[in-house]
């Protein structure tokens, strides 16, 4: 749980690649965040991580599609998400969120033919800091409130997993009346 960008995408020549990778690599430098490249016969680009962010993942299948080392390696081309890509950016922060979101826009508009975003924090589509600063303080509440109340959970000796996970949906509806 947190909140998450999701894409995915084609590139618009595998060709570019080389550039692309390039490119990010030096604006990953220029950042200090960490980066990646990856190449084989199944999967070429780069990923970069910035600080406290899960990675941004511009890795490509033969084809052209965009697609997660994870999903080469756990999942097939016919799962639902198989060429989906997310990077949970709630533990970076909002600054790190729009850096994300700058990136996608550019590379994409670069060298991209095809992007979709999903953007939980809803500045892909709005371009207003006002709405993600807002999107990640309700998120920040959903975890607090979360993490207060199984901090209060009192443990209930014998109590089976489903048990429990009752007791917890009914105590956090409780605690958020939904």
């Amino acid at each position: 749980m947190g909140l998450s960008i999701y894409y995915s995408g084609r590139i618009r020549h595998y060709k570019e690649i080389d550039n692309l990778m390039e490119e990010v690599s030096d604006i990953a430098d220029n950042l200090g965040w960490i980066y990646t490249e990856i190449s084989d016969d199944k999967l070429k680009g780069v990923l970069v991580s910035p600080e406290k962010c899960e990675p941004v993942v511009f890795t490509f299948v033969p084809d052209g599609r965009l697609c997660s080392p994870v999903s080469i390696t756990y999942n097939q081309p016919d799962d639902d998400f198989y060429y989906t890509i997310f990077t949970k950016t709630q533990f970076a922060g909002p600054d790190a969120h729009i850096a994300v979101i700058k990136l996608l826009r550019y590379i994409s508009k670069k060298y991209f033919a095809e992007i979709k975003v999903m953007d939980e924090g809803k500045f892909w589509e709005t371009n207003d800091e006002r709405i993600l600063y807002e999107e990640f303080a309700r998120y920040n509440k959903v975890l607090n409130d979360f993490t207060d109340m199984l901090s209060e959970l009192q443990h209930m000796p014998g109590e089976s997993a489903e048990s429990l996970a009752d007791r917890i949906e009914i105590l956090f509806k409780r605690k958020n009346e939904i």
